[in-house]
């Protein structure tokens, strides 16, 4: 743990942006070879693994908070404010970017650069209230992607609630039971005509929204209760350990792929294997990166560049999430017949160039962003919380 980050959980991080760009940027690419293809496809499951991160870090910073704030009002206030400002203002600068973009590209007559579905005024002011995901029309046209700020954000709104039911498992497990069944009772009466035995297709609202998703964060929540130490790197755990958490991480990657991308079959279960497979992959990263600092090992000069490069990319995940979209439009827009009559190899060889820019350029746009937006946002979030820590009568810094 560095600064209050844990290396791992930017390296989950990194490999979930990754492969949400891939995904973005796959379509691109129609004569990719089969098995780049799938992988790519399966990019689309970083976002079950930002879930799974998120539940981590959120009940992990409740109760760093807990430990030193005893008030209960005031660690639910010092973390809706921490939240709020973490996501809203770029998330608002995004409505404001891609409204522009879009309002351009019909002005131009450019079809392909309309990057957005049909949305009102209604719409754009669920998304600022952060209720984007309970409607069809504003869960994902105001912001492309924008469907899992929206389920991420109403799990926010529990989230508290759930951290001081933790203090008693009983009533922990009770909850989580009610979480699951309201999902599976809303699945069954929404869509699935009574039952549970139905297809709910991928990219659409029945699969963004929070009853299908939010058992993803109940997975997170309960990897941080059960494996703490494991993931703060503070428990000793074997090489077979550490290589059966990278089994069960492949095996429910394999269940996952078999259900969301060979099946087709977007189902709850798909989002919930990939959670899953997301706790073991970060359950071995945590145990891998303890066994070196144990052995003290040198890494070589383009392993330690490529863990900078993980931790550089975790860092600005979010930025990267909400400005790549700029990139892979363009792309899609000025190359798509170029990149489309490509060869197998020579599609590969452009997807991992294409791939490599996109990052690169997002990444810098998060780096803007952040100087120009998410630091003074920051930086009034400490004002408010010191003012909050006075209200408490607690004294030392935010």
């Amino acid at each position: 743990m560095n600064g209050g980050r844990v290396a791992a959980l930017d390296a989950g991080r990194a490999l979930a942006i990754v492969g949400v760009v891939a995904v973005h940027l796959s379509f691109q690419f129609p004569n990719l070879p089969g098995a780049v293809s799938l992988m790519a496809r399966m990019g689309q499951y970083g976002v079950q693994l930002f879930f799974v991160i998120s539940a981590i870090t959120i009940f992990m910073t409740l109760e760093m908070d807990h430990a030193r704030c005893a008030d209960v009002r005031h660690v639910t206030l010092r973390f809706y404010i921490k939240r709020f400002f973490r996501i809203a203002p770029m998330y608002y600068a995004a409505i404001a970017v891609y409204g522009l973009i879009s309002y351009g590209a019909t002005r131009s007559g450019i079809d392909r650069a309309w990057i957005l579905g049909a949305h009102g005024p209604i719409d754009v002011l669920l998304n600022m209230l952060f209720l984007h995901a309970l409607s069809p029309t504003a869960i994902n046209n105001v912001v492309p992607g924008g469907w899992s700020i929206g389920v991420e954000m109403l799990f926010y709104m529990i989230a508290p609630l759930l951290f001081f039911l933790a203090m008693n498992r009983a009533r922990l497990l009770l909850a989580t039971v009610a979480l699951l069944g309201v999902s599976c009772a809303v699945m069954s009466t929404s869509d699935c005509n009574g039952t549970l035995d139905c297809n709910i297709a991928n990219n659409t609202f029945s699969y963004f929204w929070p009853p299908v998703q939010g058992p993803c964060f109940i997975v997170g929540m309960w990897a941080w209760y059960g494996f703490r130490s494991h993931l703060l790197g503070a428990s000793d755990v074997t090489k077979r350990v550490s290589w059966l958490y990278f089994s069960l991480a492949l095996g429910f990657a394999l269940l996952t792929a078999t259900l969301g991308v060979w099946l087709d079959k977007a189902h709850a279960f798909a989002p919930l294997f990939a959670a899953c497979s997301a706790v073991a992959f970060l359950l071995f990263v945590c145990s891998h990166h303890a066994r070196k600092r144990g052995d003290r090992l040198q890494h070589a000069p383009c392993i330690a560049f490529l863990r900078r490069c993980a931790a550089a990319l975790g860092r600005e995940s979010y930025g990267i999430y909400l400005w790549h979209f700029i990139c892979v439009y363009l792309t899609f827009h000025f190359f798509d017949r170029t990149f489309g009559q490509k060869n197998g190899e020579t599609s590969l060889a452009l997807f991992g160039a294409t791939l490599i820019a996109v990052l690169v350029v997002s990444y810098a746009l998060s780096r803007v962003s952040d100087r120009l937006i998410q630091g003074r946002a920051t930086r009034m979030s400490r004002r408010l919380l010191a003012s909050v820590d006075r209200r408490f009568h607690i004294t030392h810094d935010a």
